[in-house]
């Protein structure tokens, strides 16, 4: 299996973009890459996806927006009270429940300009599909992963439940035992496709079950809003 961390972005520039093996719980970083207005991200993750072996896409951005957002939206005229809390109306479940657990606060999706890059994420996604001719799931465990799929990851927050200033967070994941880094030194000065290599991170601690889940009872919920696959803090 491979995986591929992508952290996205509304520039092509600013896009970072980490492919690594994964085999017995380890991932491997084979090659980095930034995207740019010659080779955008979306023709270098074609070039990495195989037909041999599934792909987790693992993308730091959200992957959808608050329920109550839509559902008050729908029929609220200007002017009208909106009688909907402004947490729940701007973010999502899965940000609250990091918020909770973590006291890092997502970016709320209904109320930044991260729904920007939310909807270049989901372009992104949409494009691969119609191109490769691949489903490209959400992956919702780790035995969905028999096919090419994609989850949502945030970055900042597996590096505070590991306990790894972001500045130093490069220096920091080489020394776990889950990760290794097989490129050039001169490749991993790109912030963002640090970042990337982040990414990678993240969906090997969704791959081995180092993630919290949601509840049975929230599987609709999360399913309509994304859900954000972060380990477990020790």
């Amino acid at each position: 299996m491979n995986i591929i961390g992508i952290d996205c972005a509304t520039k092509q520039s600013k896009i970072g973009l980490a492919l690594s093996s994964f085999k017995s719980g380890k991932a491997t970083v084979q090659d980095v890459k930034a995207g740019s207005d010659i080779k955008p991200a979306l023709a270098i993750v074609q070039d990495w996806l195989t037909e041999t072996q599934p792909t987790l896409l693992a993308i730091d951005a959200p992957l959808g927006w608050p329920i109550e957002l839509g559902r008050t939206l729908h029929s609220h005229k200007a002017g009208e009270w909106i009688d909907v809390d402004r947490d729940i109306l701007f973010s999502r479940y899965t940000d609250r429940e990091v918020y909770r657990r973590l006291n890092k606060k997502p970016l709320e999706v209904g109320a930044n300009l991260i729904a920007r890059t939310a909807h270049a994420a989901l372009q992104l996604l949409g494009e691969l599909r119609k191109e490769t001719k691949l489903a490209i799931p959400l992956a919702w465990a780790p035995s969905y992963v028999t096919e090419t799929c994609a989850i949502e990851v945030y970055p900042a927050a597996t590096l505070k439940t590991m306990g790894i200033e972001y500045r130093s967070r490069l220096s920091a994941i080489r020394d776990d035992d889950c990760l290794s880094i097989d490129v050039a030194e001169e490749n991993l000065k790109n912030e963002h496709v640090i970042d990337a290599v982040v990414c990678v991170l993240a969906a090997v601690d969704f791959l081995i079950g180092k993630c919290e889940l949601p509840n049975r009872s929230e599987k609709e919920l999360v399913e309509k809003e994304g859900w954000i696959w972060v380990r477990r803090k020790t």
